[in-house]
């Protein structure tokens, strides 16, 4: 019977260990710059900076692995100039050539300066969560955030990484919008529009947008209102309640969030997923560009240069 209840303890004594390293290994969403100085040569630990490759050349964390976006294939314009995601051998294989294999923890590296520059990390921190890769962070305040803080900088070329093998995951499909989605979601608060006001309201649109306007009942809540002073550090959680409840965004359920493709929107999504916690929301990653090309899809202009708003 001791024997027993040894082995018992024993067993439970593993398998609580075994939880607290699950626990440790487990990705938080935002990093801060104390956390990447102190892991910069961290084994398993991978700084992918996002800058443009100008940027990139003048200034980043040490041993960084630069990617292109979304020239690198995170994005594809596809002949109806449409802008989609890569399918799931093509996020394979880009994963594997960037060196990075399933276990690795990635790093987002931003330059940090605007809402802009953030959206580029949260978009490809969506993509890497979409095709089932969990251990994905963002340095909060980006590269920026990272040196103000005294973190150390390289300036050089990118260097090519070493390839690794990467085994696809599962989708997380979840956390994907569709064209559908959108429009079962118009009238019940559940839409999210992350663009400029002017692009919302229908006075201005993105040269790749064709139609000025919104989805009809999607709440204007732009991405700089999400970011401190429009830079590159995350509002806090308190103070994305209020800014969410200001622009009447649910903070629960089946939200889905939008921007002209799926940078804006991703900004929202992760301040709606990862600061709030509601882990119901979603990405309509083709945004108003794929939106807005298809003439059933209604477009609400709130203010536009026309003698009157209209609806399409």
């Amino acid at each position: 019977m001791r024997g027993f209840r040894q082995s018992l303890l024993g067993l439970l004594l593993v398998l609580l260990v075994a939880g607290a390293a699950g626990a440790a290994r487990a990705a938080d969403a935002l990093v801060d710059a104390a956390w990447a100085i102190q892991n910069l040569r961290t084994p398993g630990v991978v700084f992918l900076d996002v800058q443009s490759a100008r940027n990139f050349e003048r200034r980043h964390v040490p041993d960084a692995i630069h990617t292109r976006y979304p020239d690198d294939g995170w994005r594809k314009v596809q002949a109806d100039g449409r802008i989609g995601l890569p399918t799931p051998v093509e996020f394979g294989a880009l994963m594997g050539k960037l060196g990075i294999r399933n276990s690795t923890h990635v790093i987002m590296v931003a330059t940090g300066e605007s809402e802009r520059d953030m959206a580029i990390a949260t978009d490809i921190y969506w993509t890497m969560l979409y095709f089932g890769h969990e251990e994905v962070s963002i340095l909060d305040g980006g590269l920026t955030g990272f040196l103000a803080a005294g973190g150390p900088r390289e300036r050089d070329a990118a260097r090519p990484p070493r390839p690794a093998e990467y085994v696809l995951g599962r989708r997380r499909a979840g956390i994907l919008a569709s064209a559908r989605d959108v429009t079962g979601s118009m009238g019940v608060g559940a839409l999210a529009d992350h663009r400029r006001v002017a692009q919302w309201l229908g006075l201005n649109r993105a040269s790749y947008v064709p139609v000025a306007g919104s989805v009809p009942t999607a709440r204007s809540l732009p991405a700089d209102w999400l970011m401190k002073d429009g830079g590159g550090f995350f509002r806090p959680k308190d103070e994305m309640e209020k800014i969410f409840e200001y622009g009447k965004v649910a903070t629960e359920g089946k939200t889905i969030h939008i921007g002209n493709t799926s940078m804006e929107g991703s900004l929202g999504w992760f301040a709606a997923y990862e600061i709030l916690g509601n882990k119901a929301a979603r990405l309509y990653a083709g945004g108003m560009a794929d939106w807005a090309r298809d003439p059933q899809n209604p477009v609400r202009v709130h203010l536009g240069m026309d003698e009157a708003p209209a609806a399409r």
